[in-house]
């Protein structure tokens, strides 16, 4: 056991990281009982939000045991994990190639899909796409932007998609979420 990493398990140390939820159809590696087993949200589409302890070199779960030792409720959690985020006062930018339609943001490798869930980010990427921000998080470092006003901009964001997802070490998700002002939501439209 390793004291350093133990004693940074704290709700000072509590991020939110994203993870893809399995086809109901494929059966677990790992099956946990419900003490072990990480505590998670349903963010939207196949996207789940897990809790980590960043404790330098690596991230741990934040398991359901935890929320007793933390004298916190999963509610609580997940607002200590967002105020953490915002706290790290992340450099975020939008890259663009010329001729694109698609943004992508960048926050320093670690946090580009956690961004989704910051609704005051949304609001100045909003001002830079045309028609409703719609959204692919192809792989934890990956955040794809692009308006739904134009069917080909959801064509250039489903092709990015789909070629992040084939070379992502940890892929995500191949689902498009659409801001709606004040959440996220499945976008259902066109995107072929």
């Amino acid at each position: 056991m390793n004291l350093v990493n133990e004693a940074s398990k704290n709700l000072d140390t509590v991020v939110p990281r994203i993870y893809v939820s399995l086809p109901k159809g494929v059966p677990a590696d790992i099956v946990f009982n419900a003490d072990d087993s990480p505590v998670e949200r349903l963010l939207v589409a196949d996207l789940l939000v897990f809790y980590a302890f960043d404790v330098g070199t690596h991230y741990e779960l934040v398991a359901n045991r935890d929320l007793g030792r933390l004298d916190v409720s999963p509610d609580e959690l997940h607002e200590r994990a967002l105020a953490n985020l915002r706290a790290m006062n992340l450099e975020v930018r939008a890259h663009q190639r010329p001729e694109s339609r698609t943004l992508m943001l960048t926050a320093g490798g670690n946090y580009e899909a956690t961004l989704i869930l910051l609704p005051e980010f949304w609001l100045s990427v909003g001002e830079m796409v045309t028609g409703q921000i719609v959204a692919a998080v192809p792989a934890r470092d990956i955040l794809l932007v692009t308006g739904d006003a134009d069917p080909a901009n959801l064509a250039e964001l489903r092709r990015l998609t789909s070629r992040s997802i084939e070379r992502a070490d940890k892929p995500l998700s191949r689902a498009f979420i659409r801001w709606n002002g004040t959440q996220w939501e499945e976008y259902s439209g066109f995107a072929a």
